[in-house]
């Protein structure tokens, strides 16, 4: 699985907050893909009422990193993101590293957390990693990785799906559309 689809899932994450002291893996030696970068759009709910549009952009940083930056707006959060592969499942780790106002600061613990991703079909779906199955009191990496171990088989490790679509690029539909 490739890092930057998983990070849109860094949307759904945003919403639960980081829950994790520590990263599951410092290791990141899998590829971006490019298929997953660019500017994402929140697709709501059935039946969630109408509400400003929650964008999401995903930028390579390095061969193996990405930059996230969610909501696209002065309230966003920039996360740094890496696909990982922990036992036989491949995810995302991702690291809040600041805001508009500058860097987290130290004293915020929680600036983990890890996600799962699909996409298909031009849709991003981002789950993130439950947090009842793995406790997000954990305070070391080796305690972390063994209980997400402990359930990798589990079908309820990544939880509460958020989707996304590609946003377009205007000049794009003018040509294909309207002529505006």
């Amino acid at each position: 699985m490739k890092i930057l689809a998983a990070i849109m899932v860094v949307t759904v994450l945003l919403l639960a907050g980081c829950e994790y002291e520590v990263p599951l893996t410092k290791e990141h030696v899998i590829p971006v893909e490019s298929s997953v970068l660019g500017l994402w759009e929140y697709i709501p709910e059935e039946g969630e009422g109408p509400s400003d549009v929650e964008r999401m952009m995903i930028l390579e940083f390095s061969d193996t990193e990405a930059l996230i930056h969610y909501p696209v707006d002065k309230e966003g959060i920039y996360f740094r993101a890496y696909a990982i592969k922990v036992g036989g499942v491949s995810c995302v780790q991702i690291e809040a590293i600041g805001t508009i106002e500058g860097p987290i600061p130290q004293e915020e613990k929680k600036r983990y957390a890890v996600m799962s991703y699909e996409l298909a079909d031009g849709i991003l779906e981002i789950n993130i990693l439950n947090n009842e199955l793995v406790d997000g009191k954990l305070k070391s990496s080796e305690a972390l990785r063994k209980v997400f171990l402990e359930h990798q088989d589990d079908e309820d490790l990544f939880i509460d799906p958020g989707r996304f679509r590609r946003v377009e690029d205007s000049s794009e539909q003018d040509e294909a559309g309207d002529g505006k």
